[in-house]
């Protein structure tokens, strides 16, 4: 922790020791290098043509910082007449300019590589600018009243804002810098007081009533007031700069509120970087491991290189030697899947974590963060998540370091009220925090986030300006961009591990196991154990493999015989595909019920659009197309049913279900699998029968009758020409959400969704993903689907098996209560349906078949259904799209029938409780 700050405004009478002990201040702050390569400047013109400059060489960040060093310019011309008139009183000395102005170019310099909080600091010199008397306006007035007499007392109080404005910047370096040390001045009566510390925004307030409390003084001094007015001013200002406030229990209580604030603070700032949960993964391998695994890869020398290299201060605020030595600071790790390496990494960040104090190579014990990303698991699969993650662990990490603290009040100074942090903000944040502390960064899975190149190009720019250390754990196959390699050693720096290395992790791990199993009966009476020790051997170096392997065994659909025999022939399991193959091949042996349970799991995680929670997958996979979900159908103890259901392909942990691995899902779509029961080889095929499953839930699930009670039309006070809800839309070609195939799931982005939607949302756990997703599953179903063949089709048993979604399509259209119910539910959640991309599609599918076909019959109508639907959406959204984004129930009110012609949506009669003029 820095040393308590003192105010350097505790001032002698006489002004010549005030701009000495503030130099004096400077000095002691800085570090060595900056002392030596500080630069002084004679005046504010020379120091601003430097500024410029630094904003020219910046190509990236140009426009930003040149719109800072325009407020920084304002400041200076402000104050560059105070030296005019402070020369009036007594000759001013050429290095009170020059460590002035050369304070304010290195916060300028300091704060160029984090762009974000410069930018807040230029609004504060703004500000201060802004506060300031109008020196050059008094200048002659100065001359004009100089009285020798009156030198000290003048100067004296000009001085108090020399003072603070060097003090600022002073405390804008610390924020900046690793390991300055606070501002120590001494006391008029020679001793060093303590201030009870307060965080930037509150300092630079206490900042502005002293400026406020000197331009008072300064223009009653030059003015011609009286000279009791005179004397007041005088002396508010001598007090307001001799407040001191010191540890006391007389202010016990004001420190614990300021604490609970800066809490909410941190919290904020939290909140606005909007991190998901990052903690999952690491807790998960924290408990899968055995204790002594994995701790063969902390004795590697590259490791224990990069490990244990100190973290220099002196390096760290040096940003030439962090560029040069950048590279030695990461250091990648790789494996084949399911090499173990998620495992791994949770053994890394323990290390890092337990040993950090005892690694004696900083002043503080190093920070370890990390991110595991996953290709499976919602926001852990993008470098901006990751980037979030990292940063709000570091600020929650430092929520009590006053730098920190500094840093995050200058964030949330003046907020520009959005919502949640851009990469750019992130990034800043990141950076600077990682300026202030030592850390560790662990990122596991690379190979599994989606823009991998993004986040490897944004890791340089990171670790040029801090001397974070990075281990990257991933397949061999990413791609490492040519900047991380440096002719002169051997960069990138890789650790290759292979199956040599976790063998004896492995063996322990299956002996364990196995020869609990074998305690338990799973191989019958008698076993011959001597068969374990070969087991492992078949491994081919893959954890994973030996994971799946015991849980295959374990598995409820196996006889005694059959396990002891799938030991005794383990070569025929060597691999993950012969062993995913022989899982599946055991799930098609189950009876019917369980077999399509276990499909349909695979499905919905695969390729629903979004993820599915646990209570809303319950209800999908109790759905049966065409038929309304009976209790009976649902999974008793669901959350223990799926590990058994899947044998442990699919498991459930801390409420979420996702695949054990990435290979798992890989291996399902891939063509070794394509004849399969549980392929998911042909997107297409897959999304249709989730189409059909949706669509069958809003048909026969959802109740048919307003969501909500009815509420009367009310007209709104200002009718917008061009409302949000038809721009959301009128952009959208996935069926209506998103455009189509870039990034077709952007547009289904939760939106804020009125507090009552949470009733019905409670009622209906399936409803908001059937109701907005049905539309992109059936565009998907039929925008990648390829030509099928007439014979195939009319020799095919089920007329409706390549398309499983249209008899309930063809129902669900039918029941005007249900799609008005559907569309009730869309505009309610925010998200306007529109149809019209849909018919296209259909219309080339209806070509295909044979119309004297029953599919051929069915689709005609469906066709002709659906483009009457898509017109009266169409018309929904461009007339009363303002209305109904107020109130959706109005759809069922005769505000709307009244005004559609044919009368496509019906009327709810609230006193019979059905739909009007329908007979009881």
């Amino acid at each position: 922790m820095s040393p308590p700050t003192v105010d350097i405004a505790m001032l002698d009478p006489s002004p010549e020791p005030i701009f000495e002990e503030t130099i004096e201040a400077v000095q002691s702050t800085l570090s060595e290098d900056e002392r030596r390569f500080f630069r002084h400047y004679a005046d504010s013109t020379s120091m601003l043509e430097d500024v410029r400059a630094m904003c020219a060489a910046n190509q990236k960040e140009h426009h930003r910082l040149l719109t800072c060093s325009r407020k920084i310019a304002l400041f200076s011309h402000a104050f560059a007449p105070y030296f005019d008139i402070i020369n009036i009183y007594v000759q001013i000395r050429p290095d009170w300019l020059g460590w002035f102005w050369g304070s304010i170019r290195l916060v300028f310099k300091l704060g160029s590589a984090y762009v974000l909080f410069l930018e807040k600091i230029a609004d504060m010199f703004e500000t201060v600018a802004m506060q300031l008397p109008q020196y050059q306006q008094f200048h002659h007035t100065c001359k004009g009243q100089f009285q020798e007499t009156q030198q000290d007392r003048v100067t004296t109080l000009m001085s108090y804002v020399y003072a603070d404005i060097v003090q600022f910047c002073l405390e804008l370096y610390r924020m900046f810098s690793r390991g300055s040390p606070g501002v120590k001045l001494r006391h008029r009566a020679g001793f060093l007081t303590t201030v009870l510390w307060r965080p930037l925004d509150s300092r630079f307030s206490q900042l502005q009533q002293r400026l406020a409390k000197h331009k008072q003084w300064f223009e009653t001094e030059m003015g011609v007031h009286t000279f009791e007015l005179l004397a007041q001013h005088r002396q508010e200002l001598v007090n307001v700069q001799n407040v001191l406030k010191t540890h006391s229990e007389v202010n016990g209580e004001l420190e614990a509120g300021r604490m609970m604030r800066r809490s909410k603070r941190v919290d904020r700032v939290k909140t606005w970087l909007s991190s998901g949960e990052y903690r999952l993964i690491y807790e998960q391998s924290v408990r899968q491991r055995h204790s002594d695994s994995c701790s063969w890869f902390l004795d590697a020398p590259k490791y224990c290189r990069w490990k244990n290299a100190p973290f220099d201060e002196r390096d760290a605020n040096d940003l030439d030697v962090l560029k040069g030595n950048w590279h030695d600071r990461v250091l990648f790790v790789q494996a084949k899947p399911g090499f173990g390496k998620t495992l791994l990494s949770g053994r890394i960040i323990e290390d890092l974590s337990t040993a950090a104090e005892d690694l004696n190579i900083s002043d503080e014990p190093p920070s370890t963060v990390f991110f595991h990303f996953s290709s499976v698991r919602p926001n852990r699969s993008s470098s901006h998540d990751a980037l979030r993650a990292l940063a709000v662990q570091l600020v929650h990490k430092h929520r009590h370091d006053h730098p920190t603290l500094d840093a995050l009040a200058l964030l949330m100074r003046k907020a520009s009220g959005q919502q949640k942090a851009s990469t750019d903000d992130v990034v800043a944040v990141l950076a600077l925090l990682l300026r202030q502390h030592s850390t560790f960064l662990v990122i596991d899975g690379m190979d599994e986030c989606i823009d991998a190149d993004v986040f490897l190009t944004l890791l340089p720019e990171i670790c040029r300006i801090s001397d974070c250390r990075v281990i990257i754990l991933s397949r061999p196959t990413i791609t490492i961009p040519l900047e991380y390699q440096k002719w002169a050693s051997d960069c990138p720096h890789i650790i290759s591990l292979n199956d040599s290395h976790n063998a004896t992790d492995i063996d322990a791990f299956l002996m364990t196991n196995l020869g609990q199993m074998a305690d338990q009966g799973y191989f019958g009476i008698s076993m011959d154990r001597s068969i374990f020790d070969n087991v492992g051997r078949r491994s081919d170096g893959m954890f994973l493999w030996a994971s799946l392997l015991v849980r295959y065994l374990q598995s409820p659909g196996l006889s005694p015989n059959e396990r002891r025999k799938a030991l005794e022939q383990a070569s025929l399991l060597e691999g993950l595909e012969p062993l995913y193959r022989s899982i599946l091949n055991m799930l098609a042996q189950r009876y019917g019920k369980e077999k399509r349970i276990a499909a349909d799991i695979f499905r919905w995680l695969a390729l629903s659009i979004r993820p599915l929670s646990l209570t809303a997958l319950h209800t999908a996979l109790a759905i049966i197309p065409g038929q309304p979900t009976a209790k009976d159908q649902y999974l008793l103890h669901f959350t223990d049913s799926i590990s058994r259901l899947t044998c442990a392909l699919v498991e459930v942990t801390d409420g979420n279900v996702d695949f054990i691995h990435r290979s798992v899902k890989e291996y399902l779509e891939s063509p070794d699998c394509a004849q399969s029961d549980f392929s998911l080889f042909d997107e297409s095929a897959v999304h249709a029968h989730l189409a059909a499953r949706c669509i069958s839930y809003l048909a026969n699930d959802v109740p048919k009758q307003p969501l909500q009670r009815l509420e009367p039309y009310r007209p709104s006070a200002s009718i917008s020409a061009s409302s949000g809800v038809s721009f959301r839309t009128s952009r959208s070609a996935d069926s209506g959400y998103k455009s189509m195939p870039a990034s077709d799931t952007e547009g289904l982005v939760e939106p804020e969704v009125p507090q009552p939607t949470v009733i019905f949302d409670a009622n209906l756990p399936f409803l908001r993903y059937a109701a907005l997703c049905w539309p992109v599953h059936l565009y998907r179903a039929l925008g990648n689907r390829t030509p099928r063949c007439t014979s195939q089709t009319l020799s095919t048993k089920d007329p409706f098996s390549n398309t499983p979604w249209l008899p309930t399509l063809s129902h669900f259209l039918t029941d005007r209560a249900a799609v008005t119910t559907w569309v009730e539910a869309s505009w309610r959640y925010n998200l306007p349906p529109n149809l019209s991309r849909l018919v296209p599609l259909l219309l080339t599918t209806k070509s295909e078949i044979p119309p004297a076909t029953i599919e051929g019959r069915e689709l005609k109508w469906v066709v002709h259904g659906l483009r009457q639907l898509s017109d009266a959406l169409n018309e929904l959204r461009g007339d009363y799209g303002f209305t109904l984004k107020d109130n959706p129930s109005l759809l069922w009110q005769w505000n709307i029938q009244a005004a559609t012609e044919g009368g496509f949506w019906p009327v709810w009669d609230e006193r019979t409780g059905r739909v009007h003029g329908l007979e009881a």
